[in-house]
């Protein structure tokens, strides 16, 4: 896989709304992260923490979200549980009537709304490299493949 497109990793696949992020954790060199559409429930997905810099806005918006309606929200209560920060947000329609969200502590540092009164937009995608200049990234870890290998060197896993 050479290129991810974050902004549709972060939609909801079926009405392609941004859902709200209720946890993020570190798995080796990638995140966990896990998602709320308001319409269509849960889901999962991982994404290389190498790549940060293409998701972090994204990622900073599906936290400070409503759970109920996924209007953007606003931050009530924070708390340090060992690696996690633990946040509850307000929304302006349901209050604060919204469950706690487990954020990594260091994910959670980079989207504070201390640093960041509103989300900012995505950052720009490179462009889609070509045949021959084609820079391919391990769909497991994120670590940027060398040559045609099947396998990951970092993490083992099978590359496609």
């Amino acid at each position: 896989m050479a290129y991810m497109d974050y902004n549709k990793m972060f939609s909801c696949p079926r009405c392609r709304a941004i859902g709200t992020v209720y946890l993020v954790k570190m798995a080796g060199n990638s995140m966990v992260i896990k998602q709320k559409c308001p319409k269509h429930g849960a889901r999962s997905f991982r994404v290389p923490y190498l790549q940060e810099q293409y998701y972090i806005d994204l990622l900073r918006s599906g936290v400070f979200r409503c759970f109920k309606c996924g209007q953007k929200a606003t931050e009530d209560q924070v708390k340090i549980k060992g690696p996690y920060t633990v946040i509850k947000c307000n929304c302006p329609t349901h209050g604060n009537k919204l469950p706690f969200q487990k954020i990594w502590s260091s994910v959670y540092a980079e989207i504070s709304s201390k640093g960041h009164t509103t989300p900012q937009p995505a950052q720009p995608q490179p462009a889609q490299p070509t045949p021959n200049d084609e820079n391919k990234f391990c769909p497991n870890c994120g670590t940027p493949i060398e040559g045609s290998g099947r396998f990951c060197g970092t993490c083992g896993a099978e590359i496609d």
